[in-house]
C-alpha cells in the first residue's frame, strides 16, 4: 500500500520519495531500476496486472517499463544509466512473463536477455555498470538473477554466457568457493551472500563443501541490522539450501 502512494503518474516509481516525511530519500536516478524493484513485491505477492487487489499498480508499472525499453541491434536496453536497471528490469519482465503467459512481455523479455548477453565482459566474464565492462560481484548478481528468471520462465539463457559467469565467479571466490570479494578475493559485507546464491544458480549441488562451509558462514553472521544488501542475499541462500541453518 506504501509503495502504491509513490507511484508516478507514468506508471514509473523513482528512488527519491514523492511524498511524506520519510527520511533516507534515494539517490540514483535510474526509474527502470526503481519501477522494477517496485513491482517484484507485487510479483512475489501473487498480484499481476490481471489478477489481485493491485491491478492497476501492476499494469501502469510494467508498461512503463515496456515503453522505456530502448531497441538496439543487441536487444532490448533498460538500462536507464546503469546495468543494474537491465538486470531488475529483466528480472519483473520474466517474472510477470511466467506469471501471467502474456505473448506480449515474452518478446521484449527474451530482447532484455539478449541484452545482457551482449553486455557481459568477453575476458573477465561479469558485469559492471556499462556493457562490456570489467565485472563487480554486485552488478553480476543482478544480471545471473535475471538469466534465471528467464530460464524459469521457459526463455534461453545461453550456455557460454553462464559458463564465462562462473569463471567470473573462480576470479573473485576465496576458501576454494566459500567466500566471495567485490573485484578481487577479499570478501566483503555482502558479496559471500551474493557469491554463494550465484553458484546456486550457475549449478553447484547442496551438497558441494564449499556452498556448505559458505553457508555456514553465513549462519553465523546472523541478519544484520543495518546491511538489507546482505539479508537479501542471505536470506535467498539459505531458503534455497534449505535444513537448520
Amino acid at each position: 500500500r506504501w509503495l502504491m502512494t509513490q507511484q508516478r503518474e507514468d506508471g514509473s516509481f523513482s528512488f527519491r520519495h514523492l511524498r511524506g516525511e520519510w527520511g533516507n530519500p534515494g539517490k540514483e536516478g535510474s526509474t527502470t531500476a526503481a519501477t522494477a524493484l517496485c513491482m517484484l513485491p507485487y510479483l512475489g505477492a501473487g498480484y499481476t496486472s490481471s489478477e489481485g487487489p493491485y491491478q492497476d499498480v501492476v499494469r501502469r508499472g510494467m508498461y512503463f517499463l515496456v515503453q522505456n525499453a530502448r531497441q538496439t541491434p543487441h536487444g532490448a536496453d533498460l538500462q536507464n544509466g546503469t546495468m543494474y536497471g537491465q538486470g531488475l528490469s529483466t528480472i519483473a519482465l520474466c517474472e510477470a512473463y511466467a506469471m501471467t503467459g502474456d505473448p506480449g512481455l515474452r518478446g521484449l523479455a527474451e530482447q532484455a536477455i539478449r541484452f545482457i548477453v551482449f553486455a557481459q565482459n568477453q575476458e573477465g566474464g561479469g558485469w559492471r555498470y556499462t556493457p562490456g565492462q570489467p565485472g563487480d560481484t554486485t552488478v553480476t548478481g543482478w544480471q545471473l538473477m535475471a538469466l534465471k528468471s528467464g530460464q524459469m520462465a521457459g526463455l534461453h539463457a545461453p550456455s557460454p554466457t553462464l559458463a564465462m559467469a562462473r569463471r567470473f565467479l573462480d576470479r573473485v571466490q576465496s576458501e576454494y568457493g566459500a567466500k566471495y570479494g567485490y573485484l578481487d578475493p577479499q570478501p566483503g559485507d555482502a558479496t559471500p551472500a551474493i557469491g554463494l546464491l550465484c553458484r546456486m544458480y550457475t549449478g553447484w549441488p547442496r551438497d558441494y563443501e564449499p556452498l556448505a562451509r559458505g553457508v555456514a558462514y553465513l549462519d553465523s553472521l546472523g541478519p544484520s541490522k543495518d546491511n538489507m544488501y546482505l539479508n537479501y542475499y542471505a536470506t535467498q541462500v539459505m531458503h534455497h539450501f534449505g535444513g537448520e541453518p
